[in-house]
């Protein structure tokens, strides 16, 4: 064997060893997938020569992290397509334009979850096919770059997984503070309410709270989204609603327009706040109230079983920057009436023909009850639904006067 072909096969070797050492060292060195990508397609390019690169791997769907030296990627994208449909696990060569092109699968568990194609240029001069000759070499250090990569979005989504858990966890724990803990059942008013989260953290809120000695504030809400940003900006307005009404001579409009302007600033415009709110006046035996976006409010008279909807007047709040001019609406709230308030998780539920329980329900589930509202509605509602699931976070609350 001559000196230079021995000389060039140590070479050779060694940048093979030095292309393993690198990729090794970046993947201990916690690399990002770019920089490892990065590694490797220089340690084809430079240490092996390989003028033409391509590198495919199967994420939902095929995704072209590497795209060296090729003018086009897309029929190429459209081959492994084919390829991994006809489960062809073997390495292939192409010819194309007097060039050599070879398709190396990465497989995993019988099935190719990456593949790279080499291709080795116009080069008049080159004797030996540089893709042919390293093509295991190549497939060994792919599979190696492909665990790494399959490992890191692992560990990244166990990370992220880990860390919606926690925010889940902490915005369940706020949303159990916001919620009332003691609701009043005295000999002239009963206050029951009943809350069940699709997921681990809803995102709808009920409060009810005295002003003086007779006079109450109920209110329901359904923020948009889940999380703990909902959990947060349904906390502030939880906070400023009974802020707000610490003075008692304030108009409900105007608390409106203000809860409105607090919701913009913490929301900008990426969540909105359905909210219905009732405020009782012992004096006059009246209720005033406002509807912002909200499902309409269920007043009923239990002496003779008359009934009104308390339906929406304006949009919801941090639907709009500012509202335009309105007033609240005023409804007698005397003795053996009620106020049953709810979110749209009750009426949205299905049952099997796809049918929701929707108002009829309600009307059909309370004008029957003389007794517990709540309880006669969330058992309306397991008959309604049979086996089906609960499609969204359901928030009821029923104020009774005796």
């Amino acid at each position: 064997m001559r000196a230079s072909n021995l000389k060039d096969k140590i070479k050779l070797r060694d940048d093979k060893l030095q292309s393993l050492l690198e990729i090794t060292q970046a993947i201990n060195g916690n690399l990002s997938i770019e920089d490892l990508v990065e590694h490797y397609r220089l340690s084809l390019s430079i240490q092996l020569h390989i003028p033409q690169i391509l590198l495919f791997i199967h994420d939902h769907s095929w995704q072209c992290l590497i795209a060296h030296g090729f003018s086009e990627i897309d029929p190429w994208k459209q081959l492994i397509a084919d390829l991994h449909q006809q489960d062809v696990l073997e390495i292939t060569t192409v010819e194309k334009e007097n060039s050599h092109v070879v398709i190396i699968p990465i497989e995993k568990n019988e099935s190719a979850v990456a593949y790279v194609i080499l291709g080795d240029g116009k080069e008049e001069n080159m004797t030996i096919s540089p893709s042919l000759k390293h093509m295991k070499f190549v497939q060994t250090l792919t599979s190696i770059l492909v665990v790494a990569i399959q490992n890191k979005k692992y560990i990244e989504q166990s990370i992220a997984q880990a860390a919606m858990a926690r925010e889940l966890h902490l915005a369940a724990e706020m949303q159990s503070y916001l919620l009332p803990k003691n609701l009043p059942t005295t000999s002239q008013i009963q206050v029951e309410a009943f809350y069940n989260a699709h997921g681990e953290v809803g995102g709808d809120y009920y409060d009810f709270f005295y002003i003086n000695e007779t006079d109450w504030i109920a209110c329901i809400a359904d923020v948009s989204g889940k999380g703990l940003s909902a959990a947060f900006l349904m906390s502030n307005v939880q906070a400023h609603v009974r802020s707000l009404f610490q003075n008692t001579t304030i108009e409900l409009a105007e608390a409106i327009h203000q809860l409105n302007t607090i919701v913009n600033e913490n929301a900008q415009g990426e969540k909105f706040v359905t909210f219905f709110i009732a405020r009782f006046y012992a004096e006059t035996n009246k209720i005033e109230y406002i509807n912002c976006g909200h499902n309409p409010s269920f007043l009923k008279n239990h002496s003779n079983n008359s009934h009104q909807w308390l339906s929406a007047q304006i949009p919801g709040l941090g639907m709009i920057d500012r509202f335009p001019k309105f007033e609240s609406k005023w409804a007698n709230f005397l003795p053996n009436d009620e106020l049953v308030c709810y979110t749209d998780g009750l009426v949205e539920i299905e049952n099997q023909n796809s049918e929701q329980f929707g108002e009829e329900g309600i009307i059909h589930a309370l004008l029957e009850n003389q007794n517990s509202s709540i309880e006669a509605l969330t058992d309306a509602v397991k008959v309604f639904k049979g086996t089906m699931p609960y499609v969204d976070d359901i928030a009821l609350v029923s104020i009774r006067r005796f």
